[in-house]
């Protein structure tokens, strides 16, 4: 193991860069006149002065601080500020619900605040009762005022540049504070409780301490091949609180790699301004670049059609030629030495008369490179599997998507494809010092092919939730192995195939078991269909919400002459006309049938269709994936 990845804590990292590389960017941002930048020596004095402010305004050893804001560079410091103090980070983002807030502030035992603006803070009290108010030792702000401050704490606010200012007088009589104070941390301690996301539940509160982290940092950071002093540079668009995203940064971090934060509102502007060569992602991230792309084409003559899919066609051949040449395939039948020695002939023979045709197609897809700021050399896609046809074009068009595996629990990886190990449709192998089983209802061992539940053990796994001793006891055994809850079938050559998840396993009137998640990532092939879920629990046969495209929506009824009002049931967002129901069905039975792998029983035999788009915070987590409970509960009436 490189001695750049070990370190006794996370404070290690940004201490480690202002040492060997004080000058270079490490953050860019946008600001109110434009953009701004930090250096990792400017983080770091950040990082300890914010840190001394904290412990002046009352912030100690253990303390739990409610850590309510979006991604920015204040983000990034008053992680590594708080946790310098040994106090335990309760973070998640200001689009959360102020309920939600509340819940998790109350139930974490937190006596601190931080905000990123009055506006949020007015909102979150909101759901305060006078005493409940008490609670609260203090509120720190990121952002001066841009409204009333609440009167009933109006004595426990200070803003971030007084915290700031506090912190650096209270270093320069006590200079020696700040390492002192990380001397004293213990590292199995937990350092931060972050709360899930509640996709198959109610939220439970993680808890995960430096070395949970530092197993991912020590056995991830290699994995992303940087060259540090070359300066590269990643883009931030998940949200910062998020273990994926936050676990990411600090990875990132250790080869140096400056991050430059972005929005969905400014990730195209962003990705051409900054020119990354790395990208923590989410499938839906792909999904909207490939409809985007896929739009584009459709739009171009039917000549010039033809020939981009011609070269697609011969791109993904050459792909799939290279990687079973390399073993780097998915596979569930045990072959002879026959079969394999003629395999390998053949897609030898396919690399060698296909060679002009990919150098042709690499220059021709450059422009596709272009959008995504032309030096991406690797996204990294986590937070369920790529669906294969979003899997298959990216990377045939030369944007190398490796898809990961992991959860909260996990601090959070488990599960990687590698860059030179980037098997389509896996989810890959397991890190470094990682253990995993996969095992079937009965307890053995599933054979390749076989589906079963993946356990892990490892390091990096958490030691249970906060105040949650049931929930703990029902997924961590007591010689440390965690159900994951996640389905998976291992492979011939050793990768591991994502399936679904064992909560969301629907079990028909018939006695029929399917996974939906398949069928949902199919369904989303259709360039009329933005989200799909699948139910049918206990019913004869499946149902899918549809959130139906706006753009091929208007399209579709322009087309059919249907008035936009006329599409949905009055004062609905539910599509009942009937010449879009049979277009979108037909759409459907194209995807969904035995010719693309779908059994009879895992047909949809009913849909309901609307206009309304899933959103974050409703329909959709903050990295983009469903609430099915959510979803389940607001088109009730319609289900049954």
């Amino acid at each position: 193991m490189d001695n750049k990845y070990i370190y006794r804590t996370l404070c290690g990292i940004p201490a480690g860069n202002a040492l060997l590389y004080p000058l270079s960017v490490s953050h860019k941002f946008r600001t109110a006149d434009g953009f701004g930048a930090r250096t990792w020596g400017e983080y770091q004095s950040d990082i300890k002065s914010l840190s001394a402010g904290f412990s002046a305004f009352g912030v100690t050893k253990g303390a739990h601080v409610s850590f309510f804001a979006d991604n920015r560079y204040e983000w990034a410091v008053t992680d590594f500020a708080i946790m310098a103090l040994s106090a335990v980070s309760v973070p998640r983002g200001s689009d959360t619900s102020p309920k939600e807030q509340k819940s998790i502030y109350s139930h974490s035992d937190s006596r601190f605040l931080v905000m990123e603006n009055l506006r949020h803070l007015n909102d979150l009290l909101a759901e305060f009762t006078p005493g409940e108010t008490t609670s609260i030792e203090h509120i720190f702000i990121m952002d001066r005022p841009a409204g009333a401050v609440p009167e009933i704490v109006r004595d426990k606010i200070t803003y971030y540049d007084d915290v700031l200012s506090a912190g650096k007088e209270h270093l320069s009589t006590n200079p020696g504070f700040y390492d002192a104070s990380v001397a004293g941390i213990d590292p199995d301690e937990t350092m931060t409780i972050i709360y899930t996301s509640g996709t198959s539940g109610s939220p439970k509160g993680v808890m995960l301490s430096h070395n949970n982290f530092l197993h991912n940092v020590r056995v991830i950071s290699p994995l992303l091949q940087i060259d540090s002093p070359a300066g590269e540079c990643t883009i931030s668009i998940l949200p910062s609180w998020h273990v994926y995203e936050r676990c990411y940064s600090f990875c990132a971090a250790t080869g140096a790699v400056c991050t430059a934060y972005s929005s969905v509102k400014t990730l195209q502007e962003d990705l051409l301004l900054n020119k990354p060569t790395l990208m923590a992602s989410v499938p839906r991230v792909w999904e909207t670049f490939y409809a985007k792309m896929r739009a584009k084409i459709d739009t171009q003559p039917k000549a010039k059609q033809a020939l981009f899919n011609f070269f697609l066609a011969a791109a993904e051949m050459r792909l799939n030629a290279f990687n079973y040449v390399h073993g780097h395939v998915l596979s569930f039948k045990k072959r002879g030495a026959l079969q394999r020695m003629a395999g390998l002939i053949i897609r030898h023979a396919i690399l060698f008369l296909i060679h002009p045709l990919y150098l042709l197609s690499n220059r021709m897809f450059k422009p596709m490179r272009d959008i995504l700021g032309g030096n991406l050399r690797a996204s990294f896609s986590a937070g369920g599997s790529l669906p294969l046809y979003i899997d298959l074009f990216f990377n045939a068009v030369g944007v190398k998507l490796v898809n990961a595996y992991g959860m909260t629990e996990t601090s959070p990886g488990i599960i990687t494809r590698r860059l030179d190990r980037n098997t389509l449709g896996a989810i890959g192998i397991p890190l470094e010092e990682t253990k995993i089983k996969i095992l079937k209802e009965n307890g053995w061992p599933a054979s390749p092919g076989e589906k079963g539940i993946i356990y892990v053990k490892g390091a990096q796994v958490t030691k249970g939730y906060y105040k949650n001793p049931e929930a703990t006891a029902a997924v961590l055994s007591q010689d440390g192995w965690l159900n994951t809850g996640d389905i998976a079938v291992p492979s011939f050559n050793g990768d591991i195939l994502m399936t679904g998840r064992a909560k969301s396993t629907i079990v028909l009137l018939g006695g029929e078991n399917t996974e939906p998640e398949p069928i949902e990532e199919k369904l989303m092939e259709s360039v009329f269909i933005d989200h799909a879920v699948v139910f049918g629990q206990d019913k004869k046969g499946l149902t899918a919400v549809i959130s139906v495209n706006e753009e091929k929506l208007k399209h579709l009824a322009e087309r059919m002459k249907i008035s936009w009002h006329d599409l949905t049931e009055k004062g609905t967002d539910i599509i009942k006309h009937n010449k879009v129901l049979e277009e979108i069905t037909r759409e459907i039975k194209r995807l969904i049938n035995r010719k693309t792998g779908f059994k009879p029983f895992e047909n949809i035999s009913k849909i309901i269709l609307t206009k309304k788009k899933f959103s974050v915070g409703d329909e959709l987590t903050q990295t983009l994936k469903v609430k099915r409970q959510n979803v389940e509960k607001k088109y009730k009436e319609h289900l049954k």
